[in-house]
């Protein structure tokens, strides 16, 4: 019989508890310490349900404030770039533990880099750079597009079961020897048409959140400059609290 975790369990209880409307939308949550109290864990074991939650969307941590129900529904709604996930070290690891991610390659080829794609990596017009279309999946759901453009000579081989089963940063970290740093990114919103929109199951002209983004290394190389076509209607991006 396959363990539960601890977590796991509470997260789903804790979900129960938000469905039934034990928690209405809006509503605060007791806190971490109370939630730890009541279940008999510890904070650590309260704090992982709780990131779950989040990721999947029905509670929002508020600065100073508390933790509030987002919504009361069991609709699949993702946070991208949440401060308490992996986002940076690419999709597969920032839903890592939380669902099942997977992918479906649609195109992986070399192609010389123009002008303005050498821009962005901050190479040579008509340098070699590994192009790589995607299809990705949480829990088997096609929920994006992802274009990426990565120069040869940063990685000379990419093996197609890493495009397919594993974590593409994840290896670009281990065939450098270096950590992945930062990433600039830009968010737009957007329609999807009717080359993207097949791609993911779904009906010409529904929203997107198109996310364009040029990450580096620990050295401030630029390794690769991508394009994702997220479905609006299942995503959302949490915005970082900034302080003076």
């Amino acid at each position: 019989m396959q363990k539960t975790h601890k977590y796991l369990e509470i997260k789903e209880r804790l979900k129960g508890d938000i469905l039934s409307q034990v928690y209405k939308k809006g509503e605060s949550i007791p806190s971490e310490r109370e939630l730890a109290t009541q279940y008999d864990v510890t904070r650590v074991t309260v704090q992982k349900a709780i990131d779950i939650l989040v990721q999947e969307g029905f509670i929002e941590r508020i600065h100073g404030k508390g933790m509030f129900v987002l919504k009361n529904t069991d609709t699949s709604v993702y946070l991208l770039n949440n401060e308490t996930s992996d986002s940076i070290l690419g999709f597969s690891r920032e839903f890592q533990g939380r669902v099942k991610v997977s992918s479906q390659l649609l195109k992986f080829e070399l192609i010389q880099a123009d002008a303005t794609l050498a821009q962005h990596l901050e190479i040579t017009t008509g340098d070699n750079v590994w192009f790589i279309r995607r299809i990705r999946l949480l829990d088997g759901n096609p929920v994006l597009v992802e274009d990426s453009n990565i120069p040869q000579r940063i990685i000379d081989t990419i093996p197609e079961h890493i495009l397919k089963e594993g974590s593409l940063y994840g290896y670009v970290e281990e065939y450098t020897g270096k950590k992945i740093k930062d990433a600039d990114s830009i968010i737009e919103a957007a329609l999807f048409d009717a080359e993207l929109a097949p791609l993911l199951n779904i009906a010409s002209g529904l929203p997107m959140l198109k996310i364009t983004e040029v990450t580096r290394l620990a050295d401030k190389t630029a390794f690769n400059f991508s394009i994702s076509y997220n479905r609006a209607d299942i995503f959302r991006v949490k915005n970082l609290r900034i302080e003076r």
